[in-house]
C-alpha cells in the first residue's frame, strides 16, 4: 500500500472500508480507481431494504435504526451511497491517514448512474427532490439533502 501511494501506481486490492446503515455494513460495494491512482477512487455501497419496511415512515428514527436484513429470496429496495476519493487527508480526531472525499455528491451520483446505465444493469431513472412524495409503489417518502436517483434493474 505504501509503495502504491508513494509511486501513485495501481493498487487493485486496495482496502474498502465498511459504512453502516440500518445497523449493518453495506451488503455489497464496489470501487473503481481514477487514472490507476490509489489516491483517487469512486466508491459505491448498497444496502438491501425489505419492501415491507419501505412502507414505514422514513422520517421516524425507527426506520433508519431497523437492523433487519431481508431474505435473499425476496425482492428488495436497494439503497445506495457513493463517494469519490480525491486525495489523502488526516483524520482530525484519530490522526489516521485517510482519503479526502469530494463534496459534490451530485456529481458522484450522476457518475454512478451513468456507469450503471452503460453496463446495462439499470433501466429508467427518475430524479426526485428531497422531501417529495414519491409514487413508486410501496416506497413513499425520502429525506435527503438533494435529488434521489431511482433506477429499475434489468433482469438477466
Amino acid at each position: 500500500m505504501i509503495k502504491a501511494f508513494a509511486l501513485n501506481s495501481s493498487y487493485p486490492t486496495a482496502p474498502f472500508s465498511s459504512l453502516y446503515l440500518f445497523g449493518r455494513k453495506q451488503d455489497v460495494g464496489f470501487q473503481q480507481p481514477i487514472n490507476n491512482s490509489p489516491r483517487q477512487r469512486h466508491h459505491v455501497r448498497f444496502w438491501a431494504l425489505s419492501l415491507a419496511h419501505s412502507e414505514d415512515d422514513m422520517t421516524a428514527a425507527g426506520f433508519w435504526l431497523n437492523t433487519d436484513k431481508p431474505s435473499t429470496d425476496r425482492r428488495v429496495l436497494w439503497v445506495g451511497a457513493g463517494t469519490r476519493d480525491t486525495g489523502i487527508s488526516l483524520a482530525r480526531l484519530t490522526f489516521q491517514v485517510t482519503h479526502a472525499t469530494d463534496s459534490d455528491t451530485n456529481a458522484e451520483r450522476n457518475y454512478i448512474v451513468t456507469q450503471l446505465r452503460e453496463k446495462g444493469v439499470i433501466g429508467d431513472v427518475a430524479l426526485h427532490q428531497s422531501g417529495s412524495f414519491l409514487q413508486t409503489g410501496k416506497v413513499n417518502h425520502y429525506v435527503t439533502d438533494g435529488e434521489i436517483a431511482f433506477a429499475s434493474l434489468i433482469p438477466d
